[in-house]
């Protein structure tokens, strides 16, 4: 399942990194992560995980 995080100057992918290890998402462990410049792609098949992730971001 892959699912899209929004980033902004406050939230960048350094801070996204924390926030998935805190709901124990790691890249490339058990997660893929792919940074544009306003927006991150993240895939795992962790989907409630990610979920939780995805709605605490």
């Amino acid at each position: 399942m892959t699912f899209t995080f929004p980033l902004t100057e406050k939230r960048n992918v350094e801070e996204l990194l924390k926030h998935l290890a805190q709901h124990k998402l790691s890249c490339p462990g058990n997660c893929v992560v792919s940074a544009k410049t306003h927006v991150a792609h993240v895939s795992s098949f962790h989907t409630f995980a990610l979920g939780t992730a995805r709605t605490a971001w």
